[in-house]
């Protein structure tokens, strides 16, 4: 899924104050509790890495859609990100997939926002209506 104006569509959304800067997508899909995203801290500096990993749940979603990291050019971070921000999480009412998805299907509700997720190593889009819970784990063998 190509996004051509991500930058004029997306702002920085923060699920939570505490959480890093660059995850990694460890896991994504539905689970007894809804739909969860499980992230791996990966920041590039070592120091500026947590070891707590964060989990997203959505009690329900319209729409995902998990895309290889190497498959999204327009979105990796060089000369032309805005402050060469590294950052995992935007958010957008207007992007081209919500406005392509909602014009195929008439039953989306109108306050469905695209959760974008750019882990170093998958990006999830994701279509929902509402904010996820946002908690910490304990990184280890025991989550995985």
């Amino acid at each position: 899924m190509l996004e051509h104006h991500f930058w004029e569509n997306f702002r920085k959304w923060v699920p939570h104050p505490e959480v890093d800067e660059v995850y990694d997508v460890e896991e994504i899909g539905f689970q007894e509790d809804g739909f969860v995203v499980l992230l791996r801290p990966d920041h590039f500096q070592e120091e500026k890495r947590s070891e707590r990993a964060l989990r997203l749940v959505w009690d329900r979603i319209v729409s995902y859609t998990v895309t290889d990291e190497s498959y999204r050019p327009e979105l990796w971070v060089s000369e032309k990100t805005p402050g060469w921000a590294l950052w995992t999480f935007y958010l957008s009412e207007t992007s081209d997939h919500l406005t392509r998805f909602r014009e195929e299907n008439y039953i989306v509700p109108e306050d469905t926002h695209h959760f974008f997720i750019c882990g170093t190593n998958l990006m999830a889009d994701i279509l929902s209506d509402e904010y996820p819970t946002a908690t910490f784990l304990k990184w280890g063998p025991e989550i995985r």
